[in-house]
């Protein structure tokens, strides 16, 4: 059970997040989204525990916003590419090695408008199976806008243990405000 928490808290760390952005210095309305999910698939996937060889994956991240009030808009598609950094595989995952993962995320609102946020995830310390968000809406709607949320993921498929990690799904779990 430890060796799956591990995997978590690591995993955790590649996944987009829901947003509650605001332009810097801007006192106009801005979204709170009650609701986030999706999946993230790792290419190459991460090697399960036990296997040696390390990986630097692409994370390709797809998921929904819902139950968006504020800022005009009310839900969003979520597009991410985000790449590791650090070469790893589930058991330097297990050990909470940095990972270094950052990238783009677009979100689509349903105005079709879209932010663009430089997104950076770090685990959440003593929370195995959480991950943090962070960024600026590098362009579109918001620009500017800091974002910052914590999300739970689940790794699919026996991600680490009887598997290569290939696939996680992820829920919102606080709600994201601006810094």
């Amino acid at each position: 059970m430890r060796k799956v928490a591990g995997v978590l808290f690591t995993a955790a760390m590649v996944l987009p997040v829901a947003v509650m952005v605001s332009p810097a210095g801007s006192a106009a309305a801005t979204p709170t989204c009650k609701a986030a999910s999706g999946t993230a698939t790792f290419t190459p996937p991460l090697p399960k525990v036990g296997v040696a060889t390390l990986v630097k994956p692409t994370i390709k991240v797809t998921g929904t916003l819902s139950g968006c009030t504020g800022g005009g808009v009310t839900g969003a598609t979520i597009a991410s590419t985000l790449k590791q950094a650090i070469a790893g595989n589930c058991t330097t995952l297990l050990k909470g090695a940095t990972a270094n993962i950052a990238g783009s995320e677009t979100l689509t609102w349903n105005t079709k408008a879209t932010s663009t946020v430089a997104l950076k995830l770090t685990g959440v310390k003593g929370k195995a199976t959480q991950t943090t968000a962070t960024g600026t809406v590098s362009a579109g709607l918001f620009k500017g806008a800091k974002q910052a949320g914590t999300l739970s993921f689940t790794p699919l498929a026996g991600g680490c243990t009887t598997a290569s990690l290939a696939k996680v799904s992820f829920k919102q779990v606080t709600t994201f405000t601006l810094k």
